[in-house]
């Protein structure tokens, strides 16, 4: 993976995060490891398609969701329902978008992403396959943007 690729994914967070739900988020140093996820974490995937193709994960730690579900709805959530689910899912959805659009301007490559899918991490299987983890922390918790190309 180029350093175009993860730069655009780390803007976008970076950006929607401070944009949407008032919170600084760091960036930590990417790394490659083999899937697999907290039974209770929050999992955003949006597959991606151009010259390469892959997924996009965006894995946020439960406590850290209830947090920014909390922030985007304007009121404490203490579970994640529906509406929570919903309200992560756009969010992941945002976060490609833009990963796409800072991509394209950059690369000149066209990104086409696909709508988001909610999963809990004990109901994801990603059958161990390598990814890239860019992980990301703030006052409220981590998260992460995992990225497989295939």
């Amino acid at each position: 993976m180029k350093k175009e690729h993860i730069d655009s994914f780390i803007i976008s967070v970076c950006k929607v995060m401070e944009e949407m739900c008032m919170i600084d988020f760091t960036v930590g140093e990417p790394v490659l490891e083999k899937g697999g996820y907290p039974a209770d974490s929050s999992l955003v995937k949006i597959d991606f398609i151009s010259d390469f193709s892959g997924e996009f994960i965006l894995n946020i730690n439960h406590d850290t969701a209830l947090e920014l579900i909390s922030n985007l709805l304007i009121e404490s959530v203490d579970t994640i329902d529906e509406l929570g689910k919903s309200a992560i899912s756009e969010l992941g959805n945002i976060i490609a978008g833009n990963a796409a659009t800072v991509f394209a301007n950059k690369s000149g490559v066209v990104i086409y992403i696909t709508p988001p899918s909610y999963h809990i991490g004990k109901q994801y299987d990603n059958a161990g396959k390598e990814l890239l983890s860019i992980p990301f922390s703030s006052e409220i918790g981590d998260l992460s943007v995992d990225i497989l190309v295939n």
